[in-house]
């Protein structure tokens, strides 16, 4: 399956229901914590290359800060995310063959909005994600024909169960993708976007209003 086929269509479908999610009663106050999660990432190259995805870790932290509308409230998120491909092709006739892993500082604000379905609750929640450069690592093929680019703006989407447990604590587990709309890579005639897919969970504290 073509990730970047998924990602865009798990997009669609994750942003076309999170609106049509129902207002109905979720935690009260506001939740703080942690993230944790694995996302699967593929390059999309604007050249004829083959490519293979690379697996990454999320580590973070998040707030779903409260709202007067008890279904509706706005998530910020900071997370450590490892994102990168592999390539094979060629360029002007010489072989291209490599790998790129990149470290990025993941920053996302989007409106998060819920329904209560039995002792769980359901999510969803889209919007823009700003990607970091913290540091990268090229294959020594690819090292002298292209570089990463500092800052990449892309969109996000995701749906998810949550769980309230004992003493105010809060739970949840997500599946996340995420389409780069710039280039993440670029250089002598080649340039490469980000697409992901992944699975995160979060474990927060609740502050009652």
């Amino acid at each position: 399956m073509n990730l970047q086929y998924f990602t865009g269509s798990a997009l669609l479908i994750a942003a076309a229901s999170v609106l049509a999610i129902p207002a109905f009663a979720q935690t009260p106050g506001s939740v703080v914590g942690v993230v944790g999660g694995w996302v699967v990432n593929e390059q999309v190259w604007r050249s004829e290359y083959q490519t293979e995805t690379v697996g990454g870790v999320q580590l973070g932290g998040f707030v779903n800060a409260v709202t007067p509308v008890p279904w509706f409230r706005m998530r910020a998120e900071f997370m450590w995310t490892q994102r990168g491909g592999s390539i094979s092709g060629g360029l002007h006739g010489n072989p291209l063959v490599g790998e790129t892993r990149t470290d990025y500082l993941t920053v996302s604000v989007q409106p998060r909005l819920s329904a209560r379905l039995g002792p769980v609750e359901l999510f969803g929640a889209a919007g823009p994600v700003l990607d970091v450069v913290i540091r990268n690592r090229f294959g020594a093929e690819l090292a002298g024909v292209m570089q990463e680019v500092n800052k990449v703006v892309g969109a996000g989407a995701g749906m998810g169960i949550a769980v309230h447990l004992p003493s105010l604590f809060h739970a949840e587990v997500e599946a996340q993708v995420f389409e780069g709309l710039g280039d993440a890579y670029d250089g002598y005639f080649v340039s490469a976007k980000n697409s992901s897919f992944g699975i995160v969970a979060r474990i927060g504290r609740v502050f009652p209003r």
